[in-house]
C-alpha cells in the first residue's frame, strides 16, 4: 500500500501497453501485412521483427519536429520498418496496420481493476495517439474513462512534458493531485521523474528498470493496483 500525501483525486493511465493488448496486437498487425509476401517458414520470427522495428520507428518519429498526427506517424515507422525488409509499404498495408490498431482489447484484468479504482478516484488517460485512433480501443475496455487526453489535443508526444501539463489543465488538477501509472519507461516514467509526478510501473513483460526514473512502485499488471492505492 502506498500512503499518498496529499490524496490523488485522479489516476491517470497510459494506454497502450498499460491498458490494452498493444505488442501482441503489432505483432498481428504485422503478420497480417508481411501474409504472402514472406515464405511461411519465416513468419512469424519476420513478423516479430517487424513489429519492433514498427514500434521503435514510430516512437523515433514522434520525438522529430515538426509535430504530425499519429497516423502519419504509423505510416512513416510501417514504411521505414518494411524498408529494412526490402519490402515497400503499400495503401493497403496502412489500411490494414490503421484497421487492426483502432479496436485493441485491454489486458484480462483491466476491466476489474479500473471498476474498483473508480469507487474512489476519476480515471484519465495520456497517451501518444489521435482522438479518433483511440476511441475504439477505449470504449474496448468497457469501464467509463472520466477524460481521453491525447497527443493530438496537446500537439506533443510523450515525453514531452506539454502533453502532461495540457492533460492536468484539461482535467482540471494539478500534478500533485494525481498519480500516473504506465508500462513505458522512455515515455512516462522519464517525464514522471523530471516533472515530480508520482508514479506506478506496470512491467508486463519484465524488462530492466533504468535507475535514472525510478517509479514509486512496480506491478507486474493492475491486479494490485486497487489494494496499492488503497481502494478497499
Amino acid at each position: 500500500m502506498l500512503h499518498l500525501q496529499p490524496v490523488p483525486k485522479v489516476i491517470t493511465f497510459d494506454c497502450y501497453g498499460t491498458l490494452v493488448r498493444w505488442h501482441d496486437t503489432v505483432r498481428s498487425a504485422a503478420r497480417a501485412i508481411l501474409a504472402g509476401r514472406v515464405v511461411e517458414t519465416d513468419a512469424q520470427d519476420r513478423s516479430a521483427a517487424l513489429a519492433d522495428r514498427l514500434r521503435g520507428a514510430a516512437v523515433e518519429r514522434q520525438q522529430r519536429p515538426p509535430f504530425c498526427d499519429y497516423k502519419s506517424v504509423l505510416r512513416s515507422a510501417l514504411s521505414e520498418a518494411l524498408s529494412g525488409f526490402g519490402l515497400s509499404a503499400r495503401s493497403e498495408d496502412e489500411d490494414t496496420l490503421l484497421a487492426i490498431l483502432s479496436r485493441i482489447e485491454p489486458h484480462p484484468e483491466v476491466p476489474t481493476a479500473l471498476d474498483r479504482l473508480r469507487e474512489r478516484y476519476q480515471l484519465a488517460i495520456i497517451s501518444n495517439t489521435d482522438d479518433d485512433l483511440i476511441a475504439g480501443t477505449v470504449a474496448a475496455i468497457g469501464v467509463p474513462i472520466d477524460f481521453v487526453v491525447t497527443a493530438e489535443q496537446a500537439r506533443a508526444y510523450k515525453p514531452d512534458h506539454r502533453l502532461f501539463l495540457h492533460a492536468y489543465h484539461t482535467i482540471g488538477v494539478t500534478k500533485d493531485e494525481t498519480i500516473h501509472v504506465g508500462m513505458g519507461q522512455f515515455t512516462d516514467l522519464k517525464v514522471c521523474h523530471e516533472l515530480g509526478i508520482r508514479s506506478v510501473w506496470i512491467d508486463r513483460i519484465g524488462e530492466p528498470l533504468s535507475p535514472d526514473w525510478p517509479p514509486h512502485a512496480k506491478l507486474d499488471d493492475l491486479t494490485g493496483l486497487p489494494a496499492l492505492l488503497s481502494v478497499d
